[in-house]
């Protein structure tokens, strides 16, 4: 920030390049007279161009002798002529009102206070009030244009224009508030009044605030050409990219450098998806930033009109279609500085539906999957793609036209899978919802185990999975397996023990590597090892011993 005696030697010399043209009173230097300076067209002549523009044909002959004409009956085209705007003829002029957003209110000399209303024509005397959130754009006689923001009051003081030269005569008094102002005919005079400060242009473009809390402030931005702000009987000259603040009853303060206009990381020429986010790079001196939001057209109030203290924006409540978005940053005084304009398209509607199932990374099982999805509001139908690559270049599903929010595809090969899903209104597709992927791995089959018993010992085995699968093997003495007399997760597809002696029943299943557990094998029941035929005898024997 530059302030006093810090002003670089350049923004010196501009001003003082201005303030030998933009002379006013109470600056201590010759004020040179205002003047118009108009080219002669095919068929022109000096008289009837005084009776045509001058307050009398009397000023035929100051015409001449200010311009030290000597033919005054042969003047050619292109040639130029000098006229003192004190010498026009002066008329009323009319404002009018451009567009509105939010409460704008008019008061009349002597009227009641009404809601303003688009096209309205505003006149000398009449009163303007913005509400807190709201903003009205005026364009006057000459083509300046002046956009009030909230909570402002202003009163037309001054609303005229010089007959027909296409230069108007101007004095705006803002009691509160800001306004933007774009002054585009060379030649106008256009003055803005506060209760501290007045500024006068002549084809520029500038900004004036008046604190609602400090109405004894005011402060000035110039972003283009150069205004003279007077206070306290002083006077100095705001060149382009500077500003100053005024207090009541003194001097302005020396011009300030604004701040630059902050770098926006451009998006994407279309934005696709909401919530619509932008963000740009901080600068180290700001305070905060304003962000606006215009449709196209140059003839509008701001949509959004938002101030924040991060560098970045987030908004879901715009409508589709094309606008104008103007950033720029406020320093500690509460200068706000050059501004950054960028052109952006939002194409976010319908919205995307929201994926479901399967879930991001989720593991599916089997040969096939089944989708399903959110239902947005405004929705017809909905086109779905499924796809081997993220990219979705070549999807192996593409279907149009879906009425429910579910499809279950059959026969699908192993491995990564990606999807996305689209909603459909009337003729138009909105944007793809986000890639969702997953992994489709075919059911762990169930074991065909295998029984072999050799003399006392029981030897269980059965076909082998994939490396990373393990074996989960049970053997209960129950046929629903609460008993269990063993529980045992193996890495080879066999398993022995010494046999039971008492009837068992038991099963397998494969594991996966993630956990997942297949389905068991069919239970089998292992039988103790039958006795000897001998056996049986040796009881019958000693009876008949003992009966001897």
């Amino acid at each position: 920030m530059l302030g006093g005696k810090s002003i670089d030697l350049r923004a010196s010399c501009l001003a003082l390049a201005f303030s030998l043209f933009f002379a006013v009173p109470g600056s201590g230097l010759a004020e040179p007279p205002e003047e118009w300076l108009y080219r002669f067209q095919p068929g022109d002549n000096l008289w009837d161009l005084t009776e045509r523009f001058l307050v009398d044909q009397r000023y035929w002959n100051r015409l001449v002798r200010l311009n030290k004409v000597q033919h005054p009956r042969h003047m050619p085209p292109g040639t130029e002529i000098r006229i003192p705007l004190s010498w026009l003829k002066v008329e009323a002029a009319r404002v009018r009102v451009l567009d509105i957003r939010g409460e704008v209110f008019l008061a009349t000399d002597g009227g009641k206070q009404r809601r303003l209303q688009p096209d309205t024509t505003l006149k000398h005397g009449d009163r303007l009030t913005t509400g807190a959130d709201a903003s009205v754009l005026l364009e006057f006689a000459d083509g300046t244009r002046q956009l009030l923001g909230g909570n402002t009051e202003v009163e037309m003081v001054r609303i005229n224009r010089f007959s027909d030269t296409g230069i108007g005569d101007t004095t705006i008094k803002v009691l509160r508030g800001e306004t933007e102002n774009i002054v585009p005919t060379r030649g106008t005079r256009f003055e803005i009044r506060t209760p501290s400060a007045n500024t006068a242009v002549r084809g520029t473009r500038f900004r004036v605030k008046v604190p609602p809390l400090d109405q004894n402030r005011s402060h000035v931005e110039v972003v283009a050409g150069a205004v003279n702000v007077t206070a306290g009987k002083e006077r100095v000259v705001i060149p382009a990219g500077f500003g100053t603040l005024v207090k009541k009853g003194e001097r302005p303060a020396s011009a300030m450098k604004l701040l630059p206009a902050p770098r926006l990381k451009r998006p994407a020429a279309t934005i696709r998806q909401l919530p619509m986010e932008l963000s740009w790079d901080p600068l180290p001196s700001a305070v905060a930033y304003r962000i606006r939001i215009f449709r196209p057209d140059e003839k509008t109030v701001p949509l959004l009109d938002l101030r924040v203290e991060h560098n970045r924006f987030s908004n879901s409540s715009l409508p589709d279609g094309r606008y104008r978005l103007r950033l720029r940053a406020l320093d500690a005084n509460g200068l706000e500085g050059e501004e950054t304009e960028v052109w952006l398209v939002l194409d976010a509607r319908p919205l995307p539906p929201v994926a479901v199932a399967p879930a991001a990374q989720a593991t599916v099982r089997g040969s096939g999957a089944g989708f399903e999805w959110s239902a947005p509001p405004r929705v017809d139908g909905y086109r779905f793609q499924l796809s081997v690559d993220p990219d979705f270049r070549n999807p192996v599903l593409d279907k149009d036209g879906l009425r429910k929010t579910r499809l279950h595809v059959d026969e699908l090969q192993p491995g990564r899978w990606y999807w996305r899903v689209a909603s459909l209104y009337q003729d138009e597709q909105g944007p793809w919802s986000g890639v969702q992927q997953f992994v489709l791995k075919p059911e762990p089959e169930a074991p065909r185990v295998k029984v072999l018993a050799v003399e006392d010992q029981l030897h269980l085995s059965w076909q082998a999975g994939l490396p990373e699968q393990r074996y989960q093997l049970q053997v209960a003495e129950d046929e629903s397996f609460h008993s269990l007399v063993t529980d045992e997760i193996l890495d080879e597809p066999r398993w022995s023990s010494s046999r039971p002696q008492v009837p068992v029943h038991f099963r397998v299943r494969m594991i996966d590597d993630d956990g997942y557990a297949g389905a068991w094998s069919p239970a089998q029941t292992v039988f103790p090892e039958p006795e000897p035929w001998y056996m049986f005898g040796i009881p019958a024997l000693a009876i008949i011993l003992l009966a001897l």
